[in-house]
């Protein structure tokens, strides 16, 4: 329920979106053409603070990638959301408590 009140509105020709759904043409487009190595990208944020906020239900970050993320960089803050997919709504404890760890480590 709490996910369909923050998708959905109600509108005088019933539900309607909170999103723009060309979102899920966009990501779809990006799995055409061959596989891409992000690894370099993440190593390249070495000596940044990091933060992953990964919703414990996901089926596009693996826990396998998530554990990878986090031996490659240990002082990373990271939280796993649990009954949530792959995008928290950054309103739950775990969220919040892993941004306000973020923001301090820019400090």
């Amino acid at each position: 329920m709490e996910e369909a009140q923050k998708h959905y509105v109600t509108s005088d020709r019933g539900l309607a979106i909170t999103y723009d759904p060309a979102l899920r043409e966009a990501f779809l487009a990006a799995f055409d053409g061959p596989p891409v190595d992000a690894w370099p990208l993440f190593d390249a944020m070495a000596g940044l603070p990091l933060a992953l906020i990964r919703g414990a239900n996901s089926d596009l970050l693996s826990p396998a990638t998530a554990a990878e993320m986090c031996r490659r960089r240990p002082n990373m803050i990271f939280a796993d959301v649990p009954g949530r997919a792959h995008i928290p709504f950054l309103d739950e404890p775990e969220s919040l408590d892993a941004l306000k760890r973020w923001l301090e480590a820019l400090q």
